[in-house]
């Protein structure tokens, strides 16, 4: 534990914390308490770590209308991914597509389907969402592309094939 989560969880006696690298998510049934936590968690930032929390990043709401984090909308029970997720995700995937549409994709260009891919891939297979990830795939990735790339780990991440079928 750093000393930033130390400081959440025991000198604030912050429950419901999470972080992940620089993102963190703090839930709490009292709002005016997370608004006199933001000068708080400021001034220690910028004291102990010097860096700042983006005023644009900062939002306030009702936990039951869910937490947006890490690409995800965690609710009481059940953690999503966000539409915009999706969204980007579907996005990359037409993007990879207009490329295997125009020319033979080269090298490059499969190690970076693969890499755009499996970031989202990685992203989606820590939570419920294999239905998604297969639905988001086949319905809308390019058949030229599987000429390159299969899938592995149950449709958890893309593999390049060593040779491309003729």
């Amino acid at each position: 534990m750093d000393s930033f989560d130390h400081y959440c969880k025991h000198d604030l006696k912050i429950r419901y914390y999470g972080r992940y690298v620089d993102d963190f998510v703090i839930v709490h049934e009292d709002k005016e308490y997370l608004k006199k936590l933001i000068p708080i968690l400021s001034e220690y930032l910028q004291t102990e770590l010097q860096v700042t929390i983006h005023p644009k990043k900062i939002y306030l709401q009702h936990y039951s209308k869910g937490v947006k984090f890490l690409g995800t909308v965690i609710l009481p029970n059940r953690i999503y991914i966000a539409d915009r997720t999706k969204g980007n995700f579907y996005n990359a995937i037409d993007k990879h597509n207009q490329i295997a549409r125009d020319h033979k994709p080269s090298k490059e260009e499969q190690q970076a389907f693969q890499s755009s891919m499996n970031s989202y891939l990685g992203i989606m297979k820590h939570y419920k969402s294999y239905k998604l990830r297969k639905h988001m795939i086949f319905k809308n990735l390019s058949g030229w592309w599987w000429n390159y790339v299969y899938l592995s780990g149950g449709i958890a991440k893309f593999e390049l094939k060593t040779k491309t079928v003729k």
